[in-house]
């Protein structure tokens, strides 16, 4: 069993998601940035594990009941959790604007077209 972190855990303090922020290298060399993660990296083991029977599967949630052991409207379930999980939205509700990385938001700031609060924001989502 690994002792790592699982990016997204709650702070021990304020119980908050916590973000990398740090990579090392077995050379020693250690970068201290902001890291930006996608939405994959965020998933639970779980979650992860329905993704690449999914894809395995081809999609096909008949053999996904199969290899998972689980009953076909508890597969349906899991996946409409994992679309949640990957805010991925139905066809019929907004999808959700795609967040900037940090050069855009430094860029926006730069000609004044973000205000500080709204880097802050951006780059908290």
């Amino acid at each position: 069993m690994s002792n790592a972190l699982a990016i997204g855990s709650p702070c021990p303090a304020c119980a908050q998601p916590m973000h990398p922020k740090v990579l090392e290298c077995a050379c020693g060399v250690r970068v201290e940035a902001p890291i930006s993660v996608n939405e994959f990296a965020l998933l639970s083991p779980e979650q992860l594990h329905l993704l690449r029977i999914f894809l395995k599967c081809e999609g096909r949630i008949r053999d996904m009941e199969a290899a998972l052991g689980i009953s076909y409207p508890t597969v349906k379930i899991r996946i409409k959790e994992l679309k949640e999980a990957l805010k991925i939205a139905d066809d019929d509700s907004p999808e959700k604007p795609p967040t900037l990385d940090l050069e855009d938001v430094l860029s926006g700031l730069e000609r004044g077209e973000l205000s500080a609060d709204e880097a802050i924001d951006r780059l908290q989502d």
